[in-house]
């Protein structure tokens, strides 16, 4: 092999190397943007608790200087396209309670999509708003209270479950109501409405 020949194959493998290097470089920071991103501000980090996936979300509460983490089941992203109506969120939610009916016969997915509003607008540091579970109608041997819609006034927040055709959430006078196509949908309207509320999200 001559010095040129030498020279060309060593420039070759130069170029492959910077080639390669390059590629590595690019699929890293496409995987870290998919574990570590800014939402609207936000930090969020993919995370996996066991099978599910779960977001970590950061946030600062009032004048507290210190972040507080929130974990969201679905990424701020992937519920852009649930429709939200324009308005004061929190004021609407935030009363002296909350209750958050539903039909009798929904399943445990509809439980799901309670505790995901639970969770943050009973939590202390964040709302700390005394939530109360409720039924649209009465059944035998349940004692929850039979709450709808015509029981929301000033003080008192009613939020509806509805399955329907749709994904979105809308008022109905001073309602709020959370219309899912399925009830793993609702769980996702739900944490829509939830992020929206904290300010993670715009209606």
């Amino acid at each position: 092999m001559t010095n040129k020949q030498v020279t060309i194959f060593v420039i070759i493998i130069i170029i492959l190397i910077l080639i390669g290097s390059i590629f590595i470089f690019i699929y890293q920071q496409k995987r870290y943007s998919d574990v570590f991103f800014k939402y609207s501000g936000f930090a969020v980090h993919k995370i996996y608790d066991g099978k599910i996936e779960e977001y970590e979300i950061t946030l600062y509460v009032g004048e507290n200087k210190q972040p507080y983490v929130i974990n969201s089941r679905y990424n701020p992203k992937d519920l852009e396209e649930i429709k939200i109506y324009e308005g004061d969120i929190k004021r609407d939610i935030i009363k002296e309670k909350l209750y958050i009916t539903m039909e009798p016969n929904l399943s445990s997915k509809a439980v799901l999509a309670y505790s995901e509003l639970d969770k943050y607008f009973e939590n202390p540091f964040l709302f700390n708003l005394p939530t109360f579970p409720g039924l649209l109608r009465q059944v035998q041997n349940n004692t929850l209270p039979v709450i709808t819609c015509a029981n929301a006034i000033t003080s008192v927040g009613v939020i509806e479950f509805k399955l329907g055709n749709k994904d979105e959430i809308y008022k109905q006078n001073e309602c709020i109501i959370l219309e899912a196509i399925t009830e793993n949908d609702l769980i996702k309207v739900a944490d829509r409405l939830s992020l929206t509320a904290l300010g993670i999200m715009n209606s």
